[in-house]
């Protein structure tokens, strides 16, 4: 539960869009037909029409994307000279690319003072094709307009070409149009291009008053009007610049969206010009809605993918989308490739963002990470492409892939006795590490209780990831999911590995961009129950552990009595529920002691008592080794 009340009212500012939270329960990595979603209330029955268009074709249109599975986006504009300052002045919010709203600059003297300064470099679009063709990935996406209202094709709408506010939306050099440059650069390497558009505007007297860098006053303004300025843009990116991957709509709210923007004469455009296309979902509300192509969480990766629907998580290599000069917080090459092998093992596509500077050139951070990311992809890109979701619910060392008769086994986490348990039954015909000519022994295990356990050498071949290939006879057979200790020793019991039982209680998720949360939550009915299935596989786990749980509960629920009874092991804990100041302000409390020998056990959290409106909220419960 969030707030006081039962409702989740989670608002959270984007730099991309703005969305509230939904309650989510997620599992697996499947795609269903998009006929079978229930639009929602908004969406007026043109768009329904056109929707049910783009469906009939989705799968053969999706081929590429499903194979891709990695892709480049760029954030370049005129917030690029800027890099987080404004006259000396140092934002320190991540979005560099909002740094006209950070420092509430007039779009007059924003563009007198920016247009100057954003001097792309001849030929920088060819060095982000060769960036993204080293590092392994598909496509490419970048910015043709961003929230500020300039464009980097060169349009020929009457507001683009000459304006009292700004005097151009235009700002490719004399003889040059940047959108043309990146498109051609990325086919000539074998890379698929697309636009990312948003739909706000800061300077179009005649846009939507969202999120304005300085309040607009009271003119009317005519949203028919700029409705058919977007659509021209729309109409001029998809007649001027080759075949396109897709259109990237960006900013849609619960009280803006879909009819808002005229998403059913978009979609007919883009369907009607290119119909091999796609489109995101953010014509309409929400990152995670089923009404385009794919989904778009952003900088976060669903815990258990998203049921029903393609998804492609939009990330940073620090934290901001645009050019930053003080942003210095850069990912690294493993923690990208990390990242990609997550996002991926949950059925999902990885946009991956570079900001280049003013001159069009890429920093020096970014480039090493995506060349670190590439010298991997050569030895390891089979288990990213054409690949889809893990058949497991978790795998505690790491993560999986798949393709027909193939399982690829990524290890994050190399075991130390050099055995790697995969909760799995199945004839495996082979045994490989990628990158590696070793032929690995795997067989089932009686001490394992069944599961298939491979004999792994002293070290990885890669220190970030290294991938198992399994060339199987027949399908895999996942076993029942067990919580089985880290290389740490802990034992620990998250949201999404619980069965949840009796009315209400839900897996809550809090928050939309990086500091996505979830917790087991609307516990409103004494009745329910959260277990978890626990397995210690050796007598190396077996042991005594240290029992403590993250809560969470407002003051006046408190005193609410829980246990925690685990079978199969010696032990039954009870406790008081505490007050923590709030639904989603938590507190670690220590529980008490459990013994757990080798074997299969059953932990399962239950309610004695109910004091207030629901019982708790629970974040996780970890097992610490007690020696």
């Amino acid at each position: 539960m969030t707030g006081t009340s039962i409702a989740l009212l989670t608002v959270t500012a984007m730099p991309l869009a703005i969305v509230l939270a939904e309650p989510a329960v997620m599992t697996g990595g499947a795609t269903t037909p998009l006929a079978t979603v229930d639009p929602p209330p908004d969406v007026v029955a043109s768009e329904v029409v056109e929707l049910d268009r783009w469906q009939a074709t989705r799968d053969e249109r999706m081929a590429w994307w499903r194979d891709a599975r990695f892709g480049m986006f760029i954030h370049w504009g005129l917030y690029s000279p800027a890099g987080g300052f404004w006259n000396g002045t140092r934002y320190p919010q991540h979005y560099a690319e909002w740094i006209q709203h950070w420092a509430a600059v007039p779009s007059g003297e924003y563009a007198r003072q920016m247009k100057p300064r954003f001097v792309p470099a001849e030929g920088c679009t060819e060095a982000w094709a060769d960036l993204a063709k080293e590092a392994g990935m598909g496509y490419a996406v970048m910015t043709s307009k961003h929230h500020d209202g300039f464009t980097l094709f060169d349009s020929k709408e009457p507001y683009s070409l000459a304006n009292e506010v700004t005097g151009s939306t235009n700002i490719s050099p004399p003889g040059r149009d940047l959108a043309r440059e990146f498109a051609d650069s990325m086919r000539s390497r074998g890379l698929r291009a697309g636009f990312y558009y948003s739909l706000l505007d800061w300077q179009h007297p005649d846009a939507y008053q969202m999120a304005l860098p300085v309040p607009a006053g009271d003119a009317p303004r005519d949203h028919e009007r700029y409705k058919a300025y977007v659509r021209g843009h729309v109409r001029e990116l998809l007649s001027g610049y080759g075949d396109l991957s897709t259109i990237w709509f960006d900013y849609s709210d619960q009280t803006r969206q879909g009819e808002a923007w005229g998403a059913a004469d978009l979609m007919r455009d883009m369907r009607d010009a290119q119909p091999a296309i796609l489109v995101n979902n953010r014509l309409f509300f929400g990152l995670e809605n089923k009404n385009g192509d794919y989904g778009t969480p952003e900088k976060y990766v669903p815990p258990t993918g998203l049921p029903g629907m393609d998804w492609e998580v939009n990330h940073t290599l620090n934290e901001s989308y645009g050019f930053s000069a003080h942003d210095m917080n850069w990912k690294d090459a493993a923690s990208v490739i990390r990242l990609l092998s997550d996002v991926v093992s949950k059925g999902g596509n990885l946009l991956l963002n570079i900001g280049p500077d003013a001159t069009g050139a890429v920093p020096a951070p970014a480039a090493e990470a995506l060349r670190g990311v590439g010298a991997w992809m050569k030895v390891h890109g089979e288990a990213i492409h054409g690949t889809t979701a893990s058949p497991f619910e978790r795998l505690v060392w790491g993560c999986a892939t798949q393709k027909p008769g193939v399982l690829y086994l990524h290890v994050w986490e190399w075991p130390a006795d050099g055995r790697l348990i995969v909760p799995m039954q199945g004839e495996v015909r082979s045994a490989r590490l990628l990158g590696s000519d070793a032929v690995l022994a795997a067989a089932p295990s009686e001490q394992e209780a069944g599961r298939l356990v491979i004999e792994l050498p002293a070290a990885p071949v890669d220190p970030a990831v290294s991938v198992v290939r399994l060339d199987l006879e027949g399908e895999v057979i996942p076993m029942a999911f067990l919580v089985f200790p880290s290389a740490d020793g802990r034992i620990t019991l998250t949201p999404h590995d619980a069965i949840l039982e009796g009315p209400s209680i839900r897996v809550e998720r809090v928050g939309v961009i990086g500091d996505v949360t979830h917790n087991i939550g609307y516990w409103l009915d004494q009745a329910a129950t959260a277990s978890w299935s626990i397995g210690i596989g050796g007598t190396k786990g077996q042991g005594t552990y240290r029992v403590e749980a993250e809560v969470a509960c407002a003051d006046a629920s408190a005193g609410s009595r829980m246990r925690l009874e685990v079978e199969g092991g010696r032990g039954e804990l009870e406790f008081e529920v505490p007050a923590t100041g709030g639904w989603q302000t938590y507190r670690t409390i220590e529980l008490g002691r459990v013994e757990l020998p080798v074997g299969s056990h059953r932990a399962t959290l239950r309610a004695i008592s109910k004091t207030g409106e629901a019982v708790v909220n629970v974040r996780a419960i970890r097992l610490v080794p007690d020696r």
